[in-house]
C-alpha cells in the first residue's frame, strides 16, 4: 500500500487504523517485531507510549491527514480552514440503500442455506460462505452506512441466520475502524457469521423458549460452541483464528465464560472483539422472551461488564465508533417529529444527520435531510434536538419497506 505523507505524531495522539512507519529510536531498542505496523487496537497505543514519546505516522493520503489535524488542532479557525478544503460528500440514501439490502438479501439466504443443510446431516459449500463474506466486505468498504443500517432491521424474533449475519457485518466494520487489512477483515467476518453455527444442533424447544432457561437447558444452549467447534474443525481452508473465535467468543476476561474458562491474555483479540458485538447485537434484537433494548441500554451493559467480562478499551472504542445514535435509529425529536439517522458525526455524537419522516403529529410529512451539527432549525427557528431513540418499527417506520420502496414510509393503523 502506498503512503503518500509521514507525519510526527505525539503517541498520545495516536488513534486505532494508524501505520507506524519509524519511531523516535531505533527499533532494535524496543520491544516491536516489525519495522512498520498498524494500530489495531488501544492497547497498542498504550505499548507505543510507554516506549515511545513521539512516532512517525504514513497517512495513505492527504484527505486522511486532514482528518487527523482536525481531530488533533485546537485552533477554531484552522479547523474550520480544514473543513472547508476537504472534499464534500454527498450521500444518496436511497442510491446506496438498494445494493446494501440487496446484499443482505442474498447473505441472508445463504446463511439459511449452509443451517438447513447441516441440520439435515449435509456438508456445506464454505467457499460460497467465503465468498459472500468477501462481497460483504467490499461493502461495508465502499457503503459502510448503508450497510450498517441493514443491521438495524430487526425481524420479530430474530433467528440464527440473521443474528450471524448482523454480527458479522458489525464485526467488519468495528474491525476496519481499528485499521484491520482487508485480509483480516474477511477472516473476523467469516467467524463472526459462523460464531454461532453450533446451535443448530441444540434442542428447537430451548432456542425457542419463551422464559427463562433451566439449569440443564443452560448446560445444553452452553455446548453450542463445542458443536460449532465440532463442525468446522475439519474445514482445512478456515484459520485458526476464526475456529478460535467460533470456539471461544462465550468466554470471559475474569475466566467465568465457556467452555474452557480462559481468562485474560488466553483470549485473542478478534475473539474479544466478537463477543462484544455477539452481546451488543442479541441485546439490541428482539427475543422469544423479551424485546430488544435500545443502543443506549446495550451500551450501559456491556460497560457493567468491563474488565471482569470485555475488554474495557475495546467497548470505548465500539460505543465511539457505532455511535451513540447509529444509521437506521428512529429518533424523536424535542418538536415532536420523527426521522431515521442516516449518518453519524464522528466530532458531533449527539448530532447525527436524520431524514425526518413524520410531523410533530407523526403523521407524514414532506422528507428534510438535516444536518444537526449545522444547527438546522424547525418551523419555530429553533435547533433540533433529539429527545429519544428507537428502534425498528417504532412509529409504524418499517426500515426495510423504507429501503425497498425508496422514499415512501408506510405506517401502521394501530
Amino acid at each position: 500500500m502506498q503512503h503518500l505523507k509521514r507525519v510526527k505524531v505525539y503517541s498520545e495522539d495516536l488513534e486505532p487504523g494508524m501505520f507506524v512507519s519509524e519511531l523516535d529510536r531505533d527499533w532494535s531498542e524496543t520491544s516491536f517485531l516489525l519495522q512498520g505496523f498498524n494500530i489495531i487496537s488501544t492497547s497498542d497505543i498504550e505499548e507505543v507510549k510507554r516506549q515511545c514519546k513521539f512516532v512517525y505516522v504514513d497517512f495513505k493520503s492527504d484527505e486522511e491527514f486532514k482528518h487527523y489535524k482536525l481531530e488533533t488542532t485546537t485552533s477554531a479557525s484552522y479547523r474550520e480552514q480544514i473543513k472547508s478544503s476537504l472534499p464534500k460528500k454527498n450521500y444518496n440514501l436511497r442510491e446506496n440503500l438498494k445494493p446494501a439490502l440487496s446484499r443482505r438479501t442474498k447473505s441472508s439466504a445463504l446463511m439459511k442455506n449452509v443451517l438447513d443443510k447441516i441440520m439435515l446431516g449435509q456438508d456445506f459449500d464454505l467457499h460460497a460462505v467465503r465468498d459472500t463474506v468477501r462481497e460483504n466486505v467490499k461493502s461495508v468498504l465502499k457503503n459502510e452506512e448503508a450497510m450498517l443500517m441493514m443491521t438495524m432491521l430487526k425481524s420479530t424474533n430474530e433467528d440464527v441466520a440473521e443474528h450471524s449475519l448482523n454480527v458479522s457485518i458489525l464485526a467488519i466494520g468495528f474491525a476496519q475502524s481499528l485499521g484491520y487489512s482487508e485480509l483480516e477483515l474477511e477472516d473476523i467476518g467469516m467467524a463472526a457469521l459462523l460464531h454461532d453455527i453450533g446451535q443448530v444442533r441444540v434442542n428447537k424447544s430451548i432456542l425457542s423458549k419463551k422464559g427463562k432457561l433451566n439449569q440443564n437447558e443452560r448446560m445444553e444452549m452452553s455446548k453450542h460452541t463445542q458443536y460449532g467447534f465440532d463442525l468446522l474443525a475439519s474445514k482445512s481452508d478456515l484459520t485458526p483464528s476464526c475456529i478460535d473465535v467460533v470456539l471461544s467468543h462465550h468466554e470471559r476476561l475474569s475466566g467465568q465464560g465457556y467452555p474452557r474458562g480462559l481468562q485474560g491474555e488466553q483470549i485473542s483479540q478478534n475473539v474479544r472483539l466478537v463477543s462484544i458485538i455477539e452481546v451488543f447485537e442479541a441485546l439490541t434484537s428482539n427475543q422469544t422472551y423479551r424485546k430488544g433494548m435500545s443502543v443506549m441500554d446495550a451500551y450501559k451493559v456491556l460497560m457493567a461488564g468491563k474488565s471482569t467480562h470485555f475488554d474495557e478499551k475495546l467497548i470505548l472504542n465500539f460505543i465511539k465508533w457505532r455511535s451513540i445514535y447509529p444509521p437506521g435509529s428512529i429518533v424523536e425529536m424535542a418538536n415532536g417529529e420523527v426521522g431515521i439517522v442516516i449518518k453519524a458525526h464522528k466530532e458531533h455524537k449527539l448530532k447525527p444527520r436524520v431524514l425526518l419522516v413524520l410531523n410533530e403529529y407523526k403523521q407524514i410529512r414532506k422528507e428534510r435531510l438535516i444536518d444537526m451539527s449545522k444547527l438546522d432549525l424547525d418551523a419555530e427557528s429553533k435547533p433540533y434536538k433529539i429527545v429519544k431513540a428507537f428502534e425498528n418499527m417504532a412509529f409504524g417506520i418499517d426500515l426495510q419497506e423504507y429501503a425497498e420502496k425508496g422514499l415512501k414510509i408506510e405506517l401502521s393503523h394501530d
